[in-house]
């Protein structure tokens, strides 16, 4: 009987959490082919080079998915509130909350043990709006070896060097 509790809650608890990053990815999705939006999505062999390029560094990156919004232009409020409460859902903590006079950086995690397993973040700026979410085993202290500085609000270095290629 106490193993048929504990099956269930295992099963409801991994539907919810694969439902709610899946509509996380839903209310992207509906905003990547909008012309002024530039997307990029890091996996495979680029993600091998990444996490290959230093060898000190002890995360593993799976996913790296970048949205990027030009001038003003943004999601929609009532997509930023659906993103707002799905992130205290899945127990997202706030790390890193950055103001500085040219741009904002939110920085939310979700930590298992050592590693963050998934890093939402939101850059906001006055030429653009960036939004990234990583998932795999993360280290905090690498992300600025990752290219993702988002403390000292250089996340956006990742999107320059994009420009150049």
């Amino acid at each position: 009987m106490h193993i048929k509790i504990i099956l269930f809650s295992i099963f409801s608890f991994l539907t919810f959490s694969l439902g709610a990053q899946k509509n996380m990815e839903q209310i992207f999705r509906k905003y990547k082919n909008d012309e002024g939006v530039v997307n990029m999505n890091f996996t495979g062999e680029v993600l091998k080079m990444i996490n290959k390029a230093d060898s000190k560094i002890k995360s593993s990156v799976d996913v790296v998915d970048i949205l990027v919004f030009n001038d003003n232009d943004d999601i929609s409020s009532s997509d930023k509130v659906k993103i707002s409460d799905m992130l205290q859902k899945e127990k997202f903590d706030l790390l890193v909350d950055v103001k500085n006079k040219t741009q904002k950086v939110k920085l939310y995690a979700v930590e298992s043990g050592a590693f963050l397993n998934k890093v939402y973040a939101h850059v906001n700026s006055s030429e653009m709006n960036a939004y990234f979410i990583l998932t795999g085993k993360i280290i905090f202290e690498e992300l600025a070896k990752l290219g993702l500085d988002f403390q000292s609000g250089d996340a956006l270095k990742i999107l320059e060097g994009s420009k150049k290629k």
